[in-house]
């Protein structure tokens, strides 16, 4: 009998525990938390702006990150793939306050190229990018989207 009560107890424990836990979870606009990709979710309270669209197809997928880029401009960056994960839309929305037209079109660029990127002050966005792409390994990982994802994240850091 004591045994049977023991045995109840550390189960309630356990499943208090389980509740607890999962109710701590929060994504909100965390900055940390968006600091990588997250998959379909994105923080609350945000709207976000269109930067380009490659196809009126709806997207199955989208990811989220936060960046700041050198100038200091935080920002997130949002990127709908279709059901054969390929990009079809960007978006971007701000944090504090707004970001520069320069940030705005090499945004824009990431996944059309760049017509004519926007000069940064130290070093030009496809210098950025090629150290950043160095330094995360990003053509070593194992997935076309991985790859991809790696580098969109080097874009949006160094736009």
């Amino acid at each position: 009998m004591k045994k049977n009560i023991l045995i109840t107890m550390v189960f309630l424990f356990f499943a208090f525990i389980t509740i607890k836990a999962e109710n701590n979870i929060t994504t909100g606009n965390d900055r940390d938390y968006f600091s990588s990709f997250k998959k379909n979710e994105q923080p609350k309270n945000k709207k976000f702006n269109m930067l380009s669209k490659n196809s009126d197809e709806i997207g199955e997928a989208f990811y989220v990150i936060y960046k700041e880029n050198s100038k200091g401009e935080g920002f997130y960056f949002k990127v709908v793939f279709d059901k054969d994960e390929k990009p079809i839309a960007t978006y971007y929305a701000i944090e504090d306050k707004e970001i520069s037209e320069s940030t705005i079109a090499n945004l824009k660029a990431l996944l059309n190229g760049p017509e004519k990127t926007v000069e940064s002050l130290a070093e030009t966005p496809t210098q950025c990018v090629t150290k950043c792409h160095r330094t995360k390994g990003c053509y070593d990982k194992p997935t076309t989207s991985g790859v991809l994802l790696c580098s969109l994240e080097c874009g949006v850091e160094c736009a």
